[in-house]
């Protein structure tokens, strides 16, 4: 197509540059006398111009006609090439959209289904919670109607006095056992003392002191009236309970100060300890004689309930423990003079035995010149004379 166009410009071009060329020849023979012969070539050449008008003409018809349905296909081909590459764009241009979406949403989805799974689990652990509540609190009500029934039980033990006498040495080892004090082996229960007046003093328990001392402890278990307080209907019923509980732990206190332990045990104390084995029993007293720690004390009696007996014995212990350290810093006194005695004897041998030595290596080169100077020669001697054997004598040094 494109040889065609180029071949239809230069015949064109030719045609031009002919019509050109015949109207100047024509003016030149019209001033020639060849007028008349050139006349008939003119003729002829418009008759051959015209011809080739028509073949021209004939060939940029045909030409025109093929490049215009060749750019109608290029034109449909770039079109369809241009609509098919916009729709690959657009559809490229929709995928990644539905990328984009799928990014947004997939998540949203999932967490969506993991909310509705952890729903589903939740519900069916609360189902399961529900019934372990239910036999957990079946069990508590079980355990709240035995523990009625024992603690109605320990009631009635412990109204018995040996029974309420048991448990106070119990709570007193337990309070031994935290305080350290067992391994000491500073403890005895039920040790017995002879009082001025020849009767038997048997305390709960001795505590021995650094330096020969003894603290005496005396548990009491005052229950009676302190559980009766507990069963009171009415709050008049109860301050009556109490007061008689108060009452009888102030009697506690007249009856241990009147034994007169300080004065009946050699080293004792100046003090004698109360023991109550809970400290409910203190605190139901004082509410009804806020005093009577007070009054305790001045009769020399220290009311002291477990948390309190476990400080005392804390510090004894740490009496005990300062008296082994200064027991022990005197034996490493001793250790460490005789083991300087020791050492300073040492030297001296050792320093003995240098000069021993140094005697020794004396009296060693003193014989051996005195070996070189007189038993040598005369060897010698017997060698030049042919008095000797394999071996030669060494040379004498002097």
């Amino acid at each position: 197509m494109i040889l065609w166009v180029g071949f239809s410009v230069a015949a064109v071009t030719a045609l031009t540059f002919i019509i050109l060329y015949l109207k100047e020849r024509e003016k030149y023979i019209r001033s020639s006398t060849e007028f008349n012969s050139l006349a008939q070539s003119h003729k002829e050449l418009e008759s051959l111009s015209q011809q080739l008008e028509k073949v021209i003409s004939n060939n940029f018809k045909v030409v025109a006609s093929e490049v215009l349905e060749g750019n109608s296909k290029q034109f449909f081909q770039l079109a369809k090439m241009s609509f098919d590459q916009q729709s690959q764009e657009n559809k490229n241009l929709l995928e990644k959209k539905e990328l984009k979406i799928s990014a947004l949403v997939d998540p949203l989805k999932k967490s969506l289904e993991e909310y509705a799974h952890q729903i589903s689990y939740i519900e069916k652990q609360r189902l399961v919670d529900n019934k372990s509540i239910e036999m957990e609190l079946k069990k508590v009500f079980e355990s709240n109607q035995i523990l009625s029934s024992e603690t109605n039980a320990l009631k009635n033990a412990l109204k018995k006095p040996h029974i309420r006498g048991r448990w106070g040495e119990v709570q007193l080892k337990n309070c031994i056992e935290l305080a350290g004090m067992s391994e000491y082996c500073d403890v005895s229960f039920q040790d017995q003392h002879t009082g001025d007046d020849g009767q038997r003093l048997i305390p709960d328990m001795t505590v021995k002191m650094p330096g020969g001392h003894t603290v005496v402890v005396d548990a009491k278990t005052p229950l009676d009236a302190f559980l009766s307080s507990l069963e009171a209907t009415t709050e008049e019923e109860r301050l009556i309970e109490l007061s008689r509980h108060g009452r009888h732990v102030k009697d506690h206190v007249k009856n241990l100060s009147s034994k007169a332990y300080a004065e009946s045990i050699p080293g004792s104390a100046d003090f004698t300890v109360l023991f109550l084995p809970n400290e409910s029993f203190l605190y139901a007293a004082l509410e009804v004689e806020p005093e009577i720690v007070e009054f305790a004390l001045e009769k020399k009696i220290l009311i002291a309930t477990p948390p309190t007996l476990i400080g005392l014995l804390k510090v004894i212990r740490f009496g005990w423990n300062e008296e082994k350290l200064a027991e022990n810093a005197q034996k490493i006194s001793m250790a460490g003079q005789e083991l300087h005695k020791r050492i300073c004897d040492f030297l001296d041998a050792y320093a003995n035995m240098g000069k021993h030595l140094e005697k020794a290596q004396e009296e060693y080169n003193k014989g051996y010149k005195r070996l070189e100077s007189r038993v040598l020669v005369q060897a010698k001697k017997l060698e030049t004379l042919g008095a000797k054997s394999n071996k030669s004598l060494p040379e004498a040094s002097v």
